[in-house]
């Protein structure tokens, strides 16, 4: 069933390339493998695609980095605290609501409004008490529905903003310039091809690795730390377009697997709860990217990027097809990311508690 996902993947990655599709390498086979599961259920993908997925975006995003983004890191400070506020405060909002008028218990509609990952959302609420099958039920939905729609909002809120020209993907120095690595690192890595290994083989380890430790989000940062650190020190690192566009192809066919069946036949009884949680970030996502534009701290389109609740991973890869800022957009996703699984389900419990003990 792995291989068949896999030959359903590239050939809706086909189609929607032909179609003329946003980031058709991860939309294409994301709807290909959902649409073709919900009819079949058939679709299967090993749990190191998703590690894989995450180690080549977190070493793709590197590329794009330079000493200046470092330096400039602090600059976004604010933008983070302003982002992780507002997501709070649209959670414990959206879950009161939900609660109220779709008679969901608190808890459950609570986490199901976190805008972390499914997978560890889902599995940290079981030890709640809450309905676990409707929190990963509007996680999912939540998950494809910014997948499948904010791109093309965040390009057409951004439609008359002058393009920038993409980075290099082999490294700059301070200058502009390619860096030139010496050494040892330099005869090990004087072909393109040498470089490329060497960076898919460290994203692959440190991946492992992240995923081993348990640390939320370490399967992207470790990656993207190791690999940034390398290539601004060495500039021994390469990552061609093919190697991000199998990333892309397994993250959206990872994505399609949890769209079933039991997915549509439970929204007679979710599609309310569902709607207004999308509409909430949707309303996020604007007031967001407006607030930054329009005070400095960030530009529109890092802004809407970074604001999106879908997968760290997932937007960053999404997000170097309109050629934006990754930097930026990496560090605040995996700040949201980090702090939906380590942080929010404290918060929830307490605001919960409180609401009980009024």
């Amino acid at each position: 069933m792995v291989i068949v996902t896999f030959l359903v993947a590239v050939v809706g990655w086909r189609l929607a390339r032909r179609l003329g599709l946003m980031a058709p390498s991860m939309l294409g086979p994301m709807i290909a493998v959902g649409a073709t599961n919900v009819i079949f259920g058939y679709a299967q993908m090993p749990t190191w695609v998703r590690v894989f997925a995450q180690g080549i975006s977190g070493a793709f995003i590197a590329m794009s980095i330079t000493k200046a983004d470092i330096r400039n890191m602090r600059r976004l400070a604010a933008p983070g605290a302003l982002l992780l506020a507002m997501l709070t405060l649209n959670t414990l909002a959206m879950g009161v609501v939900i609660h109220e008028l779709c008679g969901i218990d608190l808890m459950t509609s609570l986490f199901s409004c976190i805008a972390g990952g499914v997978t560890d959302t889902t599995l940290i609420s079981m030890d709640y008490g809450t309905n676990v099958g409707t929190v990963a039920l509007m996680q999912t939905s939540r998950l494809v529905m910014v997948l499948l729609i904010f791109p093309y909002w965040i390009r057409f809120m951004c439609r008359n903003e002058a393009e920038e020209p993409a980075g290099h993907l082999d490294g700059l120095d301070t200058n502009g310039g390619l860096t030139r690595s010496e050494g040892i690192f330099g005869r090990l890595t004087e072909s393109r091809a040498a470089k490329t290994v060497l960076t898919v083989i460290l994203a692959l380890v440190l991946a492992l690795l992240g995923k081993a430790s348990g640390i939320p989000a370490a399967s992207m940062v470790l990656p993207l730390v190791a690999v940034t650190a390398l290539n601004i020190t060495k500039g021994v690192c390469a990552m061609p377009v093919p190697v991000k566009d199998a990333a892309r192809l397994l993250a959206g066919s990872l994505v399609g697997t949890d769209i079933t069946a039991s997915t549509f036949s439970s929204l007679q009884t979710t599609l309310v709860p569902v709607l207004l949680l999308f509409a909430s970030y949707w309303v996020l996502n604007l007031t967001f990217g407006l607030i930054c534009s329009r005070t400095g701290l960030l530009d529109l389109k890092s802004a809407l990027f970074v604001s999106s609740p879908g997968g760290a991973s997932d937007m960053a890869l999404i997000a170097a097809d309109l050629d934006a800022d990754l930097a930026k957009i990496a560090v605040l996703q995996v700040l949201r990311a980090v702090y939906a699984v380590a942080i929010m389900p404290t918060v929830v419990v307490l605001f919960a508690g409180y609401l009980n003990g009024v």
